[in-house]
């Protein structure tokens, strides 16, 4: 007769399966977390108390049947049948059947507390883990549920009597292993999608006793942002005022509030918005090298913004997609890194976590295609668009100029050199650690032959001053800094040297077909003129024109000759009174369009001979300035003068360029022609190449290597009366044989 059995389970199997599938308390703490992703929960907070670890969440929440049937019943299939979360479709992160035992895992006593609603009320559970010993069937194990008041909806874990204790290296760790599931942007809903996802986000605080708040020990602030190299903000007021800002600068001195407008690039108090209004944007910018990022986080810096990279955009506290999702170039922010034009810094959208906040309640400003894919482009976007990126460009370019350097390919001469250097660096390693064993063995010796009286023996002196370890790493220092000096001339030689071969091939092409061109609109204006005899309108317009022609000549030709000259590769003495006449000849027109009185001043018969250099070098010094006070004049109200004088002094053919612009502060005198100085508010993205490449800060740079190749000086002086910016060029002249 056979008999019917059934399989028992000892009690102690919880423990087993605790420890077991669950080895380490930082992956029991993980798994919890991932459950409340699972539940669809936006916010995650973990508190380590003194005894106790709490995790609380704003997820779904678990009705009656759900916790029966899932958390109490083991092995069951629940994230089988639905490997997605229920309201944003989120693939299920969590580990099927390792929450109840990651609970165990971590302390003794296990109370969740879950809520469906902010209506019904909600359920607790208590387990205590202890009573689950060997010998005991585990259907004999009571655990308890009860009934809680009704609040928000979530989820509460609080686990007591914790089997370890807690470091904040690993909570710091604990949130590293969940960086997976959260991004660096708020947590909000996405416009008008009820159920697109709208983030994660998980923060560690530890509990700080009865008479203070919990410490923060890490969130994205503190694992990824914090890191950053600079803070880039702009905002707009109700009265389309305009202003931006660089703080948290890592290479330099903050800027503060400033007007901006990317229209009036060059004005001291630029205008308002028309449309734009009640707008916001801080963007954290990261540069994205080993070196100046601790060796522990670049890697998880670098793989975060590679997949969250951008700036996103916010509408009423909305989230609207798809602006600074993956492969949305929205600001053209990729688009202008790629062409490595006028900005050399590093600017892509991996380089940044941004968001821009619009508030527009009424959709007057901001209004949503139908589709619900993106804004309609109307005047305020266009306006938004452009501004975001003259701020960001701009930005990015003061902090280049901050760095002194840029990031430069690097060929197998610069990984020798790399090799070379960290050699050197060992070498100063064991040197520094020689000369220290030395100092400790010299005072310990001493005192040892000290007499016993004496309680007080001399410290070692540690290694340093002229040390031959201090000398070597002072050498290190001193190539590395070169070698960033020269990575950047390299770098631009190439780019000015591109942009010399194309206004060159311009220039010739433009002087070949001149002529003809001159030629037949001269006789286009006859016969217009003679057809409308008597419009005295119609004639105005024909002479204006006939003058625009002539300015564009004086400018070609002078381009033509500047061309040929630099064709010349022989130096040879320059004489700065011809090249003067002809700068006078080739500008003159363009100075008197824009209303501007220029004055050359030389003396009458003196060539003023400079040392063997190129002709076009002159001519470049000299259309810089131009260009510069260009600029600075349109910038004020008044007479606008430019004068320039030049003659020779003890040795040197000196020229002073002054203008009656709106001047240089006493604080940028000696800035002016650093690397990458300016002042300008860089270009929208949109704009065109010469736009782009105007006020970058290499203009007075060039000129200042230039004079300085030439064994010369430049310097910003005190103007004369009647001027407010005077810069002086000392050139030494031709020695007379």
């Amino acid at each position: 007769m056979s008999e019917e059995l059934r399989f028992t389970t000892d009690a102690g199997l919880i423990d087993r399966l605790g420890r077991e599938l669950v080895g380490r308390q930082e992956t029991a703490l993980i798994e919890l977390v991932k459950n409340s992703y699972d539940a669809d929960a936006q916010n995650v907070t973990v508190t380590l108390e003194h005894h106790a670890l709490v995790i609380e969440d704003d997820g779904t929440g678990m009705t009656r049947e759900e916790l029966i049937a899932g958390f109490l019943r083991l092995a069951s299939t629940l994230k089988v049948s639905e490997p997605r979360s229920r309201l944003f479709g989120r693939q299920r992160a969590g580990r099927k059947g390792i929450g109840r035992f990651a609970t165990q895992r971590l302390g003794q006593v296990l109370r969740l507390q879950t809520w469906v609603n902010d209506v019904d009320p909600g359920i607790e559970l208590v387990v205590d883990w202890q009573k689950f010993e060997s010998g005991r069937d585990l259907d004999e194990v009571p655990v308890y549920l009860g009934e809680e008041p009704s609040r928000k909806r979530g989820t509460m874990i609080r686990i007591e009597g914790l089997r370890d204790e807690w470091s904040d290296a690993q909570i710091r760790r604990c949130w590293r292993g969940l960086l997976a599931l959260q991004q660096p942007f708020p947590v909000v809903p996405v416009e008008r999608r009820p159920n697109a996802d709208p983030g994660f986000k998980v923060s560690f605080l530890r509990d700080g006793g009865l008479f203070n708040d919990p410490s923060l020990v890490a969130d994205f602030q503190t694992e990824i942002l914090s890191h950053h190299h600079a803070l880039i903000e702009f905002r707009v007021d109700e009265d389309g005022m305009a202003e931006w800002r660089i703080s948290q600068n890592s290479f330099g001195p903050d800027r503060g509030w400033s007007r901006i407008h990317h229209e009036h690039r060059d004005a001291s108090d630029p205008p308002n918005y028309v449309v734009l209004r009640d707008v916001a944007m801080k963007a954290h910018y990261f540069i994205l090298l080993p070196e100046l990022l601790p060796t522990l986080v670049y890697t998880r810096i670098r793989d975060t913004l590679r997949a969250e990279g951008g700036i996103r955009l916010y509408r009423n506290g909305f989230r609207v997609i798809p602006y600074g999702e993956p492969e949305n170039d929205w600001l053209q922010l990729d688009k202008i890194y790629a062409q490595r034009g006028a900005v050399l810094a590093p600017i892509a959208n991996r380089n940044f976590f941004g968001i821009i906040e619009v508030y527009d309640p009424e959709g007057e400003q901001f209004e949503e295609h139908t589709s619900r894919e993106g804004l309609i482009e109307k005047e305020a976007f266009l306006e938004l668009t452009e501004l975001a990126t003259v701020v960001i460009v701009t930005a990015v370019n003061r902090i280049a100029e901050d760095r002194g350097r840029k990031q430069s390919a690097g060929g197998s001469t610069q990984r020798k050199a790399k090799e070379n250097l960290d050699k050197l660096r060992d070498a100063a390693r064991a040197a520094r650690e020689a000369e220290e064993d030395q100092a400790r063995n010299e005072a310990e010796k001493k005192q040892q032959e000290q007499p016993a009286g004496d309680a007080n023996p001399a410290a070692p002196k540690p290694a340093g001053g002229g040390s031959p370890a201090a000398l070597i790493e002072e050498s290190i220092d001193l190539i590395e800094k070169q070698r960033a000096e020269l990575a950047d001339e390299a770098a631009l030689l190439r780019l000015l040297a591109t942009l010399g071969l194309t206004t060159s091939e311009f220039s010739h092409e433009t002087g070949m077909t001149f002529e003809a061109v001159r030629m037949d609109f001269q006789s286009v204006f006859e016969i217009a003129l003679n057809a409308r005899a008597g419009d005295n309108a119609f004639a105005t317009q024909a002479e204006r024109a006939k003058s625009m022609l002539s300015r564009l000549d004086a400018l070609t030709a002078y381009l033509n000759e500047l061309a040929s000259a630099r064709s010349v590769r022989q130096l040879a003495p320059v004489s700065v009174s011809k090249a003067l006449g002809e700068f006078k000849t080739g500008v003159s027109k363009l100075a008197e369009k824009a209303g501007i009185g220029l004055t050359i001043d030389v003396p009458a018969y003196d060539p003023l001979y400079t040392r063997p250099m190129h002709a076009a070098e002159i001519a470049s010094i000299l259309l810089n300035f131009f260009s510069n006070s260009l600029k600075a004049l349109r910038r004020v109200e008044g007479e606008r003068l430019i004068h320039v004088k030049a003659a020779a002094e003890d040795g040197n053919v000196v020229i002073r360029f002054c203008d009656s612009g709106d001047g240089i502060p006493d604080d940028h005198r000696e800035k002016v022609f650093d690397l990458f100085f300016t002042t300008r508010i860089s270009a929208p993205a949109g704009a065109s190449n010469a736009e782009q490449f105007s006020g970058t800060g290499l203009g007075l740079w060039i000129v200042h290597q230039i004079i300085s190749k030439a064994g010369g000086d430049i310097e910003v002086v005190d103007p004369p009366a009647g001027y407010s910016t005077c810069l002086e060029v000392r050139l030494p002249a031709e020695e007379e044989e």
